[in-house]
């Protein structure tokens, strides 16, 4: 690799022996060269020499000048589903730079940066193409790649389903947050993750009226959708919008949402849960915004629920696991979501607030946990994504919105949040867990394509645990091809009619099991294959038969 210097960067030297061999030398950039363009890349920040961390400026120099598309690469192209990382336009004989912020990401993929001189976005992005080639040091890469993820999971806020008649108009607001939902979906589903977070805001409520038509709605198109795998909600402020009716819209949150799909915890009364991921025993705590839509005025979190998740930290941290906080409301001056100095949103929560306080108080003694908001729906481009107050704080990472990102407008002099629609933009995250890393790669769910400078890096704890074993109950007696294509329709028609349970693990498990032999060709199977398929899908019937008898969702 060469020598490392003391800010941890190298250099990249041209030396010729018979032909031209790129070595490393000791000194404060690294180069990869191509005739007439080079590209350099300092790294920068505490962790410069750590892998995966982006940190720092790239400079691209051109002899001839022109238009230069920039992007990460693997050995043979540009990655699929990432926009470029810039574009430079540059001087005959000029140089131009781009800087990665702190925290940001190289994907777990990447093994190169390529150039591509074109005028508009490039149709072919192959390494041989490139006007020119840096190599990432293989030192700075990632040794796991994307198939080496422990699990992924897509981190989602603010969605927005806001009905005035469900199925003909949509509301004014949020016109496309219906649209904006299906494409989250697909986007889930094209990645395969294991499961959906949402820090909160899954409906509008604008008005009691219509807040069951808009859960109504955001299960429906859960339901349609090719998604199959678990959801997970927290509670936000739009989920408690109208002042006076504050029990019963948590009520219609908590059967909406299954929280964690048992039926313990839905009857129990609290709005708030966690879950285990069962891979790696990673755990996910899922807050709720308890006393009203106004988090900037409001004490928002019980004595009861703070007890709960400060006894949840202790008994879980430093045991080897990640630790994720998903709670919606950002703090208003308090790193992730809005600038201490200039803060835009004023809908943020108060930090003087005594539960905001004392909130402060717990996640400030565990310094590792991942908190995740939403409610600001500022769009990643104004930088308000990550931070950790420091290295003073947790490491809290901020949502933008999937039915409606937001941008800064300025008007008399004062800058404001711009609540403009715009019908090709909807942001979320693409979490990928490794061993030792967090990426939290953010992206447009409309292009269904990831923002190299809006993904972040976050250090990780967690490995595999013994696999676990499903157990579902054997159908007794040899399954005939006709039973097996008489259960999926019977299925088929259930999922159907109980569309309002999109939300809880019994339903798309039983979702998850119909994709799997909807199209199959059961004459075909073997004896074995028709009674398993037979077996799982009776069984997974059967448990969402059961959770349906436990919550009947006012039916």
């Amino acid at each position: 690799m060469g020598k490392m210097t003391k800010n941890g960067s190298y250099v990249m030297s041209l030396v010729l022996v018979l032909c031209m061999v790129v070595t490393l030398l000791p000194a404060q950039t690294m180069a990869a060269q191509a005739a007439s363009t080079s590209i350099t890349y300092r790294f920068e920040g505490s962790d410069a020499s750590t892998a995966g961390f982006a940190q720092g400026t790239i400079t691209l120099k051109s002899k001839k000048g022109g238009t230069y598309y920039l992007y990460w690469a693997n050995n043979k192209s540009a990655l699929s589903g990432y926009y470029e990382i810039t574009t430079m336009k540059v001087k005959k004989g000029g140089s131009k730079t781009f800087t990665f912020g702190e925290q940001t990401a190289i994907p777990a993929d990447a093994t190169k940066i390529i150039a591509i001189k074109s005028n508009s976005e490039p149709k072919t992005k192959t390494v041989a193409k490139a006007e020119a080639v840096y190599n990432i040091p293989a030192k700075k890469q990632l040794k796991e790649k994307s198939r080496d993820a422990l699990y992924t999971f897509n981190s989602y806020s603010d969605i927005h389903i806001d009905e005035e008649k469900w199925g003909t108009v949509p509301a004014y607001w949020w016109e496309y947050s219906e649209r904006h939902w299906e494409q989250a979906l697909q986007y889930s589903a094209s990645k395969k993750v294991d499961f959906i977070l949402s820090s909160g805001d899954q409906v509008t409520n604008a008005s009691l009226n219509n807040l069951d038509k808009e859960w109504k709605v955001y299960q429906n198109i859960l339901a349609k959708s090719s998604y199959v795998n678990p959801v997970y909600e927290a509670g936000g402020n739009h989920e408690v919008r109208q002042d006076g009716a504050v029990k019963d819209e948590l009520r219609s949150y908590v059967v909406g949402t299954g929280l964690d799909s048992s039926a313990k915890t839905i009857n129990s009364g609290k709005t708030y849960y966690s879950i285990t991921e069962p891979k790696t025993g990673d755990l996910f705590i899922f807050m709720s915004l308890e006393n009203g839509y106004r988090p900037a005025k409001y004490d928002e979190f019980s004595d009861e629920q703070l007890n709960w998740l400060e006894q949840l930290l202790k008994e879980n941290y430093n045991t080897g696991k990640n630790i994720f906080l998903v709670q919606h409301a950002l703090i208003s001056g308090y790193g992730a979501g809005d600038d201490k100095n200039t803060p835009y949103y004023g809908g943020s929560m108060n930090a003087e607030l005594p539960s905001a306080k004392r909130f402060i108080s717990i996640i400030e003694k565990y310094p590792d946990i991942v908190w995740i908001s939403g409610h600001s729906h500022e769009d990643y481009s104004l930088g308000y994504n990550y931070s950790n107050n420091n290295g003073s704080s947790c490491n809290m990472i901020h949502n933008s919105s999937v039915g409606n990102p937001t941008h800064i407008t300025e008007k008399d002099g004062k800058k404001a949040i711009d609540y403009t629609f715009y019908e090709n933009n909807s942001q979320g995250y693409y979490v990928q867990t490794f061993r030792n890393a967090i990426l939290f790669n953010g992206a447009n769910l409309c292009d269904k394509k990831i923002y190299p400078a809006y993904s972040y890096i976050i250090k990780g704890n967690t490995d595999l645990r013994d696999k676990v074993t499903e157990n579902f109950t054997m159908a007794e007696g040899s399954k005939t091809s006709g039973n097996v294509n008489s259960l999926l329709a019977n299925v088929k028609s259930y999922l159907a009619v109980n569309y309002e349970y999109s939300s809880y693990n019994q339903y798309q498990k039983l979702k998850k099991t119909y994709y799997e032999y909807k199209d199959a060709d059961t004459a075909k199977m073997s004896q074995d294959e028709r009674n398993v398929a037979y077996s799982k899908l009776s069984t997974y019937l059967k448990e969402l038969n059961d959770i349906i008898k436990a919550v009947p969702l006012g039916k």
